[in-house]
């Protein structure tokens, strides 16, 4: 006879727990679409697609702020921008991809006066719909027909979108505030297009600009992307602030100029640092903030006497104390005894 495989309890044993193994993860494979580190950190992916670069990522982004403060003109601008492929916020270069936008507190009058405001001129794949049946389908419609271009689906306000959806006995406000959001937010990811949803803050004021979102957790924990405007009510200046989970969180200084939303500076950068040197004008005296000023003007350095002459009203003594000072506070650096520069 010729040599065989023997078996012993052992080995029967194995086998049989082999094949369980086997049959559970066949099924788990048709429940779920569990992966290995290994397999996930082997894959590659392609870049994640912006909007607004730095700004809005794809997915379900909130716009948050007060009502009247302007949040219905920025997203008309930027849906007029993203649509003809312009500068988003004035400086931000964007691609061209379809955008409708659901403008259901205003009507057809209102939009064309604030387009010709804004001076917008005709554009293909920039759509409106002020009053619907039947938003979901709108979507659904919209996001199939350009699906392979990425669009942009602006839903002006999420409460108007509420109001469409009656209310269950047996869910709680968080239960449906996130299967408002949360479905919305599927819906547009399946299409891989993008979804700006306009909402309103609390009334009452919050530290955490995140916690400003009206309504429950809900709505917040749904959205990929929060940015929200902060602005006293007769001013101009403003602070954008963004929180994502894909893109860098940040705050930007931005204006309000005749309707448009501009970023103050030319990128990002310019404008998150334009937030800052606004907070230390806000600590900082007026005569502090005069010599900061002249500083941030000499990039390659400046003596005392030199702020003393070009401000003008102030002793190169005095001068030297501000200096001292700005330096300390880590808001200027000191290059080399009595010169002191801006921080890079």
């Amino acid at each position: 006879m010729g040599r065989g495989i023997e078996f012993n309890t052992k080995n029967k044993v194995d086998a049989d727990a082999l094949l369980e193994n086997i049959a559970v993860q066949a099924q788990a494979t048709q429940r779920n679409d569990m992966i290995s580190a290994d397999e996930l950190l082997s894959m590659e992916f392609e870049p994640l697609e912006f909007v607004v670069d730095g700004v809005i990522a794809t997915g379900l982004t909130l716009l948050v702020a007060a009502p009247k403060i302007g949040k219905s003109w920025m997203a008309l601008d930027l849906a007029y921008q993203v649509a003809r492929g312009g500068k988003a916020f004035g400086v931000i270069p964007v691609q061209p991809r379809p955008v409708l936008y659901f403008a259901l507190e205003d009507g057809q009058r209102r939009l064309n006066a604030r387009m010709r405001k804004l001076g917008c001129c005709k554009t293909a794949g920039l759509y409106f719909i002020t009053k619907t049946s039947d938003i979901d389908a709108d979507i659904d419609d919209f996001m199939q027909v350009h699906a392979k271009n990425h669009p942009l689906v602006i839903v002006d306000t999420l409460q108007k979108y509420r109001e469409t959806k009656p209310a269950s006995r047996n869910d709680s406000a968080y239960e449906r505030d996130y299967s408002i959001v949360g479905g919305l937010q599927r819906r547009v990811l399946e299409a891989e297009g993008s979804l700006l949803i306009l909402h309103h803050d609390r009334k009452a004021g919050s530290g955490d600009f995140v916690e400003s979102v009206s309504g429950t957790n809900g709505i917040a924990g749904s959205a990929d992307t929060i940015i929200t405007i902060s602005r006293p009510r007769v001013a101009a200046d403003a602070v954008l602030s963004v929180t994502s989970r894909d893109a860098m969180e940040g705050e930007y200084a931005v204006r309000f100029d005749d309707g448009r939303w501009v970023l103050e500076g030319d990128d990002l950068e310019q404008a998150a640092q334009a937030v800052v040197q606004a907070r230390v004008h806000a600590r900082n005296g007026d005569r502090m903030n005069d010599v900061l000023d002249c500083v941030t003007k000499h990039p390659h350095g400046v003596k005392p006497y030199e702020v003393s002459e070009s401000l003008g009203d102030i002793s190169p003594n005095d001068a030297a104390k501000c200096l001292s000072r700005l330096s300390k506070q880590g808001l200027i650096t000191k290059l080399k005894r009595g010169v002191y520069a801006p921080i890079a």
